[in-house]
This record gives structure tokens, sequence and C-alpha cells, in this order.
């Protein structure tokens, strides 16, 4: 049956519909018809009328299966900035454009983005990169923390569904059919399990091999009662019940493509997890659990009643976070409010101190690290990561070695860690 014009559908989504899809059965070009004892209008091929051809597809794009990858080189490399800071991106550069990754540099990688995740967690993440050619740095891979901070502390790795659409694509293209994924209506609900949950939005989607004409149809839901996360990046409840459904569906049509064992989610949802912003994560959907955020302390926006994000570049360190599509500054709120008093300030030539003494506390160091639990080994995976230093001997003479920026930007992870190690985050 064509697909006709409904509440849901109107005349000018038909008309959207017809311009990214194709015929079904014979890939030729779609038109709006009238059906006049109906009163409606319909979606078919152009040739309808000689052949009764009625059902639509749409090849997946580029951007669907690459996601950054199909973005410039220059555009990337500022959103890795943004996102990570000026000196982990220079060290993680030469990383940015690889389609497989091996096993250390895979662990390179995720060592440098998440430093706080357990070994057992990274060794889980290296081990699915390096089998089926996936890279963090593409948002295919992520490692995300619940309970942070506690005693239960745990880490969950989940892909994005980005990463599982290139995984579906490897072999061969695909399409979705039926202009799915799209909500189901009561009606579509009743046809299909025979019963109809007003407390959640279901979605269909249903996929097809080119070549085989195999097909596969994937179920999803999301609770209506509930806002996910992540909606401040474009996320809705609407898009997790597509990419629930979706993910089923494409586990069906390309099964022996996919990792056993391993949650989809959508990658702002699990951007927004990354920040620290919720609580915890389910282990069984990958889902973002926890409702409102917890208020801290510190860092916190009173104006939008969240927390504000580490922000990095070099040296540099403030808090900030997204309002739309600008940013809300934390020390541009502070000077309103607390007004202080301005400070005169000499510009002085700064000098090194000689190798043979230290700018630091090392008695301080040694017990910030403890603090935050950062274990010997790990902090020198970080610094050989982060600043390419040699990690031979202790870790107050490895620190020393470093020059006075790549120090100070080190001190300033620790406090930070120190100042949010009592809060959940």
């Amino acid at each position: 049956m064509p697909i006709y014009e409904s509440e849901e559908t109107s005349q000018d989504a038909l008309d959207e519909l017809r311009r990214y899809h194709t015929c079904q059965e014979c890939g030729g070009q779609l038109a709006v018809f009238y059906d006049a004892d109906a009163h409606k209008a319909f979606l078919a091929c152009t040739d309808w009328p000689r052949t009764q051809h009625e059902g639509i597809e749409r090849e997946v794009n580029r951007y669907e299966k690459e996601g950054l990858a199909s973005l410039n080189i220059e555009t990337r490399r500022e959103l890795m900035t943004e996102e990570y800071g000026e000196v982990k991106t220079k060290a993680l550069d030469k990383y940015m454009s690889a389609v497989t990754l091996t096993k250390p540099q895979a662990k390179e990688i995720l060592v440098s983005v998440y430093p706080d995740a357990p070994i057992e967690e990274i060794a889980r993440a290296v081990l699915l990169c390096a089998s089926y050619g996936l890279n963090p740095l593409m948002k295919h891979v992520f490692l995300i923390p619940f309970n942070k901070g506690k005693s239960n502390e745990s880490w969950v790795t989940v892909i994005g569904i980005k990463a599982k659409r290139l995984l579906a694509s490897r072999r061969d293209s695909y399409g979705y059919i039926d202009g799915t994924p799209k909500v189901m209506n009561k009606q579509m609900q009743m046809d299909t399990f025979g019963v109809y949950d007003p407390d959640k939005v279901w979605a269909i989607a249903k996929g097809k091999d080119p070549k085989t004409g195999a097909e596969a149809v994937g179920y999803g839901f999301w609770p209506s009662n509930v806002e996910p996360k992540g909606t401040d990046k474009g996320n809705s409840k609407f898009n997790m019940a597509f990419i629930r459904a979706e993910s089923q569906m494409l586990d069906r049509l390309r099964p022996g493509e996919m990792p056993i064992g391993i949650d989809v989610m959508p990658e702002m949802a699990a951007d927004t997890a990354i920040e620290g912003e919720y609580k915890m994560v389910d282990k069984n959907t990958g889902e973002i659990l926890g409702g409102e955020p917890e208020r801290k302390t510190e860092h916190w926006c009173e104006e939008h009643n969240r927390a504000f994000e580490k922000k990095t570049k070099g040296a540099a360190v403030w808090y900030a976070h997204r309002d739309g599509d600008s940013w809300c500054n934390e020390n541009g709120k502070k000077a309103i409010k607390e007004e202080p008093e301005q400070e005169v300030l000499i510009e002085t030539e700064e000098v090194d101190a000689p190798e043979s003494e230290l700018d630091f506390d090392p008695a301080w160091l040694t017990e910030s690290l403890k603090t935050v639990n950062w274990k010997d080994g790990t902090v020198k995976s970080y610094l050989k990561n982060i600043y390419q230093a040699e990690t031979k001997g202790a870790v107050v003479e490895i620190v020393a070695g470093l020059n006075r920026e790549q120090r100070e930007d080190f001190f300033k992870e620790i406090q930070s860690k120190l100042a949010g190690r009592n809060y959940v985050t």
C-alpha cells in the first residue's frame, strides 16, 4: 500500500520523503499523487499508474555511516581542540584520520581521553577498537563512568549509533525502507503488538540489503514522560526511540558484523554523560540515568541549574557550559556577581626555575596523587601520552623534567580532580 497523507504525515512530509527516497522496486523517482476516492494524497513511484510500484527506500548516506570522518581534517581538529584542549589534540592528531588502529594505538588514545578509567575497561575498549576497526576520536567508542567518586564506582563501554551504521555498511551498503525510522501510531502498534501503549513513544525501523533483497525490522521505545539526556545537543524522545529501533534492525540485518554485549547510544547522550552531569548509566541499555544533576558546591551555574564544564586550552583552564548556540562562562558571571577590585598587574620576565631546583612542592604532589587515587603507573602513562615525557624514574623526577607550561597544565588537572573528588558526577 502506498504511503498516504495522515495526521502524522502531511503533504509537505510526503514531498520531503519524495526528495530523499526512491522507488523500492525499480529504483526510480517518486511522485505525490491524489486519490480522488479517499480524498488524500499519497506517495508512490512516478510510474505508479502503469506499474503500481508503491514501496520507498533510502540508501544510508555518507554522514550517517562515517560521522566525524565525513568532515574535513581542519573541522575535525577544531572539534577535538574544543573537547580535549590543544595539548591532547596535538598528541593525538596523528590518529585523527586512522581507519584502523593497532592495540597500542587504541590504548594510547583511550588512556589519554579517559585517564580515570580502570585498566580492565581500557583493555576491553582496546580489544573492541582493534577487532572492529573503530576509533574513539571518531565518536565510535565511549567509556562512561557511573557512581563516580563512590566506593562502587564502575565504568561501561558503549558504541555510538554511527559506529554501528559503519559496521553494517562495510560489507556492502544498505537502505532504509518505508520511510523509516518513524514513530508508530496507535493503529500501527495495534496491528504489530495487538495492544496500544500510550506511556511509550514507539518507533519502527526497516532495513534492506539491496544485493540479496533481505529485509529486517526493529522496534524501540522511550518513556513518554522522561526527557532523555543530551537534549541541548539535539537529542529527543523520538531520537532515542528511533535509535533503539535502528540498532535492533541493524543487529538483524548484519548479525555477523556487530559486536556482542556492547550497548549502543546516540553520540550526544554519550557526550553528556562524559561531561559528568549525571549519576549513572544503565548497564543493560547504555542509557543515562539519574534525573536532575546533583548540586555541586563550586563550578555550578545558578542561572541554568547545571554544572559548568571544564575547558582547557594549553595551560589555560576555565569553566563554561553551552546555552543554546552560545556559551555561558563561569568567570563572566563571577565578575558580574562579585565585582572584585581591579588588580594592578606588573609585567615581569618569566624565567624557568634552575634545573637543580624544584618550582613545586614534591610533598604536595605525592599527597595529592594519593588523594585522587592516581597510582604511579597511571600517572606515568598520562604524562607519556599527554606530554610525551620520558617515564623512567620517580614521578616527582618526571614532573620536574616537564617544561613550565606542561607542569602548570598537569597541576591544574590534579587540582580539578581534588576539587571534584567529593562530588557525584
